[in-house]
């Protein structure tokens, strides 16, 4: 039976997060006001989901590794503290962009989000396969388990539809089912309407439809 992946959700919504932004980047227009609101309010989102990610991996993922097998995880959170800063800077940058910037400004910040979207994507790499074998070592899918629990427990809810909306289209039918089927069954009606709705937005009508075809 195939193990428990702890980051195999959220790493794959920041892959499709940091897509579309980069994308989204090389055909902004900067010298337009409205086309770089739209950047704003992707990138806004991207940020915040990346500034999350760090801390609950810190907090629900590193720390309780670090109490079964001290010191390995000094590397990852040396890297998390060089990527926040980065992260920052990134921002910082985009929300300068006012649409009264030059083209050429615009392109070396997409090729400067380039360069950061190619190192996050290696250091997610390296987390999928020697940070995920490390976990699945010390802890049972039960213990993982337990870990994902807490991340979703202790999230807002605006924050968990940010997830929602980036992961889903990035995931299987047979897992995203996973995944709603505990959440309906533990969510107000309200609560697993509000996610449906959000989903749909984000994947085609015969994926929504495979999907809820497999929630129990």
């Amino acid at each position: 039976m195939d193990r428990l992946k702890s980051l195999d959700p959220p790493h794959k919504g920041l892959r499709n997060a940091l897509g579309k932004l980069t994308l989204l980047a090389g055909k902004t227009d900067y010298t337009s006001e409205n086309s770089v609101k739209v950047l704003h309010e992707l990138g806004n989102e991207v940020f915040k989901l990346l500034k999350d990610h760090t801390y609950t991996e810190n907090t629900y993922i590193l720390a309780p590794l670090e109490k079964r097998n001290p010191g390995f995880t000094a590397d990852y959170m040396t890297d998390h503290g060089e990527i926040d800063k980065l992260e920052q800077s990134l921002q910082e940058r985009m929300l300068a962009f006012n649409g009264t910037q030059s083209n050429d400004d615009g392109h070396q910040f997409y090729l400067d989000l380039c360069d950061f979207q190619s190192a996050y994507l290696e250091h997610i790499d390296v987390e999928d396969v020697e940070l995920e074998e490390e976990m699945q070592k010390h802890f049972t899918d039960e213990e993982l388990m337990g870990h994902q629990i807490e991340i979703m427990q202790a999230m807002s809810f605006d924050m968990l539809l940010l997830w929602f909306k980036y992961i889903v289209p990035a995931r299987r039918p047979d897992e995203n089912a996973q995944v709603l089927t505990g959440f309906k069954s533990s969510a107000p009606a309200e609560a697993y309407e509000a996610v449906l709705n959000v989903i749909r937005k984000e994947i085609s009508e015969s994926e929504m439809n495979e999907i809820l075809s497999l929630v129990k």
